[in-house]
């Protein structure tokens, strides 16, 4: 009998898959925690309680969003009795391209997983929402739920990473699930938290502004909605930064690095080539647009829509990501899997294990936690672990980094094929062609 085959929302599957997500989930916030992010939260929660402004002070790099769910977490781990959250270890000062000799306390990583865990389950929530609304077939939503609630790179970024892209993803997909429910106004409060909360969202604003046009015929009138929702929300957040005068500090993100952690060469890479490639994401972003108004067909639109923003979304990633960036890419790719092409699941679980292995030369650093706390590795052991990585030539995390890179990038490309496949754009018929046009010439 399938597990989800049930009537009840919190059927015997379900409750299996939460309890399996949530065990590793905290298993991995308790034994693993990557420190060189998570120890600048510790900075900027000790801004906020010492009353400075989220860039009064160096240690946070960020836009403003994720500084505001700080100051909302600290209030709940100062009523959880979490009162450490980092203690500094001196012998760590002299390990090579070790950055910071601070380690966040186990208390606080799990604390940590808590609130990305959350975001997680809501993620995981709207998607099985969104399926069920598009399909009316609760087991397949309960399946979507379960494909994103349970992917190990999910999983990793939450728990050992401590990186906050669970939010990007939440934020993003609520925005499209609030436009379905004709809620412009929130939507484009929504959309302008996740565009300051990570980059990417923002360059979906072609195929959301598309949406509305299409949908609405009143379209003039939702998308002004839409607009001033955006701009309260924008002067909500901004006005702290504009008042204290850090506004560049707060865009700073803008023309930040795109990424550095975990993939070594790779990831150094990665930083250049995005920001030669953004300005032909933009007008892929424009393109995708463009096709969703102009090619419309007996399909309902809120379904192809679904399609259109998942292509949106891929195009975001036309160059190799680091690892944690692609989860905004999970919930979109996962719903387009179950609801419009089903061979996107191979490449989907190829994407997983290629992001999955980009963290893994991170390894050594993630045991910082339980070596110097929990004891449970002896420091010379951890410190010939970190050596086996990180010394040598080549590197054995370089080695790694562009291998997962390589694995990530080719299931991106196997995702684009039978995207472009199933929109009816022959990729065979089209290499034919231009194989024969040189010959008949």
């Amino acid at each position: 009998m399938n597990l989800f085959d049930d009537s009840r929302l919190f059927c015997r599957g379900m409750l299996i898959v939460l309890a399996i997500g949530l065990i590793v989930r905290l298993a991995f916030g308790f034994l693993l925690e990557y420190n060189n992010d998570v120890t600048a939260w510790t900075q900027t929660l000790a801004n906020i309680e010492a009353g400075a402004g989220l860039y009064d002070m160096a240690g946070y790099y960020y836009p403003p969003v994720w500084g505001y769910i700080l100051g909302v977490f600290s209030e709940f781990i100062g009523i959880a009795g979490v009162d450490n959250w980092a203690d500094i270890f001196p012998q760590l000062l002299f390990v090579e391209d070790w950055e910071d000799s601070t380690l966040t306390t186990p208390a606080f990583n799990i604390a940590l997983t808590v609130l990305l865990t959350v975001s997680d389950i809501i993620v995981s929530c709207l998607v099985y929402w969104l399926i069920k609304r598009l399909t009316g077939d609760m087991v397949k939503a309960k399946i979507g739920f379960a494909m994103f609630f349970l992917a190990l790179n999910v999983m990793f970024v939450c728990g050992c990473w401590g990186q906050f892209d669970s939010f990007s993803a939440l934020m993003a997909l609520l925005c499209v699930c609030l436009l379905f429910v004709k809620k412009e106004m929130l939507a484009g409060m929504i959309f302008t938290m996740a565009a300051l909360l990570k980059l990417f969202p923002a360059f979906l604003i072609f195929i959301l502004v598309a949406y509305i046009v299409v949908k609405r015929e009143d379209w003039k009138v939702c998308l002004l909605k839409a607009a001033s929702g955006a701009a309260v929300m924008l002067v909500v957040l901004m006005l702290p930064s504009i008042m204290e005068g850090t506004v560049m500090d707060s865009l700073s993100f803008v023309f930040a690095r795109v990424g550095s952690s975990g993939g070594g060469i790779a990831a150094a890479a990665l930083k250049y080539t995005s920001l030669i490639i953004y300005p032909v994401i933009i007008i892929l972003e424009v393109v995708i647009a463009y096709f969703f108004v102009k090619r419309r067909g007996n399909e309902d639109l809120d379904i192809r829509f679904t399609w259109f923003a998942f292509l949106s979304v891929m195009a975001l990633f036309l160059y190799p990501s680091t690892a944690q960036y692609l989860i905004l890419l999970m919930p979109f790719a996962i719903v387009a899997a179950i609801v419009h092409e089903t061979r996107l699941v191979k490449p989907i679980m190829l994407l997983i294990i290629g992001s999955t292995l980009f963290m893994l030369p991170s390894f050594p650093m993630l045991l910082g936690s339980i070596t110097m706390y929990e004891g449970l590795i002896p420091f010379d052991q951890w410190m010939d672990l970190y050596d086996l990585f990180y010394g040598g030539s080549p590197r054995l995390a370089d080695v790694i980094g562009v291998v997962s890179a390589t694995i990530q990038y080719v299931a991106w490309l196997w995702m684009a094929i039978v995207s472009l496949d199933h929109s009816g754009i022959d990729i065979k018929r089209i290499i034919r062609r231009a194989k024969t046009e040189p010959e008949q010439s």
